[in-house]
């Protein structure tokens, strides 16, 4: 039978191979932008730090794992809170995942251009980076307020070819640059990085795995949502971490730290700008004043000239030469390969290997920009059903979800969206990005957690088909102790962002404040109560159904209302990629053999068929052709039906039966009678026009429109 899938009108139904693509995309991705901005601030600890997001991630994800098998059709974050709380908790959930959902949009298409700089340099330079990231915004709201979307084939497709780079990579830098001494020795903690450097990175890595709530999202249009879900953080959470783990390992020991001294200016207490040269290679810089000592800090034009702008020094600064110096340390993964850090591992292969890098550095670069842009559409689509959920809810102004009524899209969501991550990604800054990055994310993460753990006592008969291991026993329920310890990290971690993050501080509680504003003020101008649900009119779930058909069974005759009726299963395969099998009967009568048919009458059955064919193929749709000599065509057809496991047989009848159409006279009442699967009836005037196909192939099989043809048909009625 036909599978029906209740979602609201803009999603699309996928699998569970989709939805693992789904979700590596939205977090497997992230390591294309936040191993350089890890490595700029923890430089030696990259992995470390890593490793601690990662565990805070499993986390996370076995929060999500129960939250969304007991309640698939919540959508994430958002539906947890209004569910375990009130509306105003699921509320501040959606809202602040939202400021972050924005940001990544910004930080995945500014990246892109940067990865793309292997084939044309000038990509990766301002301005042009900005304009590049401006313009993949533009292009990707523009494809989904069209309601183009991404199938879940290509996500699948794609986050495939990704995993086999990234282990590609891994497997090369393990047998070419590991140096496992590296790992230890050029790390002091409190020095090089300091306690507040090794800090200031973890909300960002956290915050990256932000996708796994717009998997989360998705999950609602599986067919076995729940455990379809579970099984898939199942098999991503192995992967996501051996995968960042085994690239950040190799990349701090194949650009290993190294240091600077620095002058310091006594009036503002912030090193001296330092003019730098371009070395030897392209991704090398030396000192002005000394060219033989390499740069290993972040390098930016001023004016007509390279520089090491002033910075707050980390490290003592004492006297040397006569003037106040400090020692800063960096590394090349941190600033040359800031913005596209895993070519940093492809340009660190030895020189005898350039042959390597040559075929590598390409791929990487096609690799990075695709999935980046692929996350920025997945974000992109999650933030507007973000807001078109919350619109929805009444917890924000019901203008902002409205939907394109042809394409059933948010459009006023995207455009808004987009127009905000735009205005971020314009000035090309990564640092501010990373600065803003990651309130959001950690309020939301924190409040998955507490909803999981206020649902064991709420509702403690909720169907869990995935329960979080390690339980304890506290008064009368049971309280999921990995949720816990994941509220208290991600807690402690938003608050190491706030200390850390004086611009995110600022632009968070901001967003926060207005956004709890605005919720206060709509719903008490609507007279909606500020914690209950509001009594607004919803559409029946019949409304939002979907139903596919994997299987569609058309009966053809070569008349026009037939070739209708294959036309229209035409649109329907091409919007739910289903499969067509066409049916000729030639009704054999009781006094022949069903092998005595005339050959002209097979004739006409096959060049009916190919026809039919040529009509499929304008469609771009293939078609299993079945001729089939029987007593009686509705008797065929229904076993044709059963044979062939049709979820729908469509067909077309006049609305008073002629003897020239009697194959759809008796034949439609038995086969709806008889059918074992749904059928779709088109019944059309009396006066229909009926010529079709069959009758220009009856003039070319008998040299005219009558013929031994048309005496057969006459003998047969």
């Amino acid at each position: 039978m036909a599978r029906r899938i209740y979602r609201e009108s803009y999603h699309r139904a996928t699998g569970v191979a989709g939805l693992f693509g789904t979700a590596y995309i939205g977090v497997g991705s992230s390591v294309f932008f936040a191993l350089g901005v890890v490595a700029l601030h923890a430089l030696g600890a990259a992995p470390a730090v890593l490793l601690v997001a990662a565990l805070v991630f499993a986390l996370i994800a076995f929060s999500y794992a129960e939250a969304t098998t007991a309640l698939p059709g919540l959508g994430g974050a958002a539906g947890f809170g209004q569910r375990a709380f009130d509306q105003l908790t699921g509320f501040l959930a959606g809202w602040t995942l939202l400021l972050d959902y924005i940001l990544l949009l910004a930080i995945a298409t500014l990246f892109v251009p940067h990865y793309l700089g292997v084939f044309w340099s000038q990509l990766a330079q301002a301005p042009y980076d900005g304009i590049v990231a401006v313009a993949a915004l533009a292009l990707l709201v523009v494809l989904n307020i069209a309601g183009f979307e991404v199938s879940s084939r290509l996500d699948t497709v794609v986050a495939v070819f990704t995993l086999a780079t990234q282990t590609l990579l891994v497997v090369i830098g393990l047998v070419l640059l590991f140096e496992p001494r590296l790992l230890v020795t050029q790390i002091d903690v409190g020095r090089a990085p300091t306690w507040g450097q090794l800090l200031y990175p973890l909300p960002l890595v956290v915050a990256a795995f932000a996708g796994i709530d717009a998997a989360a999202d998705k999950a609602r249009d599986v067919a076995t949502a729940g455990r379809g879900f579970s099984r898939t953080l199942g098999l991503l959470l192995p992967v996501v971490v051996v995968t960042y783990l085994g690239l950040a390992t190799v990349a701090v020991t194949a650009l290993p730290v190294g240091s600077n001294v620095l002058p310091i200016d006594a009036a503002t207490g912030l090193t001296a700008p330092v003019a730098v040269l371009s070395g030897l290679s392209q991704d090398r810089y030396v000192l002005a004043a000394d060219p033989s000592t390499e740069v290993f800090l972040p390098v930016e034009k001023q004016g007509t000239q390279l520089v090491v702008a002033a910075r707050k020094p980390t490290g003592r600064v004492y006297e040397e030469g006569g003037r106040l110096v400090t020692r800063v340390y960096g590394t090349r993964l941190g600033s040359v390969y800031l913005d596209d850090p895993l070519q940093g591992i492809v340009a660190a292969l030895p020189a005898d290997k350039a042959w390597l890098a040559d075929v590598v550095r390409p791929w990487v670069a096609a690799i990075g920009a695709g999935i980046l842009l692929l996350l920025a559409n997945a974000v992109l689509g999650g933030s507007s059903r973000l807001v078109y959920a919350l619109a929805r809810n009444r917890q924000l102004p019901a203008v902002l979800g409205r939907v394109y009524a042809s394409r059933m899209t948010p459009y006023v969501a995207l455009i808004a969206a987009s127009v905000a991550a735009a205005a971020l990604a314009a000035p090309g800054s990564i640092t501010l990005l990373v600065e803003l990055f990651g309130f959001g994310a950690l309020v939301s993460f924190t409040l998955v957690h507490l909803s999981v753990v206020a649902l064991r006592y709420k509702e403690p008969g909720l169907a869990r088909p995935f329960r979080m291991p390690c339980n304890i026993r506290f008064r009368g329920g049971s309280v999921p102790a990995l949720a816990v310890v994941g509220a208290l990290s991600t807690a402690s971690i938003w608050v190491t962002m706030v200390a850390t993050h004086s611009v995110g501080r600022l632009v968070g509680i901001g967003w926060t404040a207005g956004g709890v504003l605005m919720y206060v003020v709509y719903r008490l101008a609507s007279g909606y109560p500020l914690l209950k649900p509001a009594e607004v009119a919803r559409m029946p779930a019949t409304a939002v159904i979907d139903i596919d058909y994997d299987q569609i069974l058309v009966p053809i005759v070569g008349s026009r209302l037939t070739d209708e009726m294959m036309v229209l299963a035409c649109q329907l395969a091409t919007e739910k990629a289903s499969s067509i099998d066409a049916l000729y009967v030639m009704e054999v009568p009781m006094r022949r053999a069903l092998d005595e048919l005339p050959e002209i009458e097979r004739r006409r059955a096959e060049k009916v068929m190919q026809s039919t064919a040529a009509i499929t193929a304008d469609f771009g749709v293939e078609i299993r052709p079945h001729i089939a000599a029987a007593r009686h065509a509705g008797r065929a057809i229904v076993e044709m039906a059963a044979e062939r496991k049709s979820d729908v047989i469509i067909l077309g009848a006049v609305r008073k039966r002629r003897i020239s159409d009697r194959i759809f006279g008796d034949t439609v009442a038995y086969v709806l009678r008889h059918a074992p699967c749904e059928v779709i009836v088109n019944l059309v005037p009396a006066d229909y026009p009926m010529n079709g196909s069959a009758d220009e192939i009856q003039a070319q099989l008998t040299g005219g429109p009558g013929g031994d043809a048309a005496s057969d048909t006459e003998e047969r009625e």
